[in-house]
């Protein structure tokens, strides 16, 4: 929904650009606000429709295909002899969903700002990973 149907129809580009401009702060506040701020087929800035309603759309239909209805269950009850009815309540709940909706936009922003990172600690652990196997491959025994 959130990477190909949505933006199709509605014309965005799901990709994130990274920027190499500015400190963490910067960098950081630029990852998150991509959750919110996307590019159109044309280039320009607009809402980020895809994310936003891609992921409630997404969670609304998977609290309501996946998670269970409501059902009552009986349990045998020794102490009485009879058998005792438990109701067991939907977790197909408005609150249910919006809380995976929350969930899903949270994880997304998270994997936006590592893509915006990432470049960088990869970068920097293959220096140190390069500086580590030329030192071993320089020590004569």
């Amino acid at each position: 929904m959130v990477g190909a149907v949505m933006p199709s129809i509605l014309h965005q580009d799901p990709r994130f650009f990274q920027t190499s401009e500015g400190g963490f702060a910067h960098r950081a506040g630029y990852a998150v606000s991509r959750i919110f701020v996307t590019r159109t087929d044309s280039g320009h800035s607009q809402f980020n429709y895809s994310e936003i309603i891609g992921s409630a759309l997404s969670a609304a239909i998977s609290t309501n295909t996946y998670h269970p209805r409501s059902f009552i269950t009986t349990r045998y009850d020794p102490t009485t002899n009879g058998l005792t009815y438990v109701y067991n309540a939907s977790s197909r709940t408005l609150p249910n969903t919006l809380s995976v909706w929350g969930t899903q936009l949270a994880y997304d922003t998270i994997t936006i700002v590592i893509k915006e990172f990432w470049p960088d600690v990869h970068r920097k652990m293959n220096h140190k990973h390069s500086a580590d196997s030329n030192q071993a491959g320089n020590s004569n025994p």
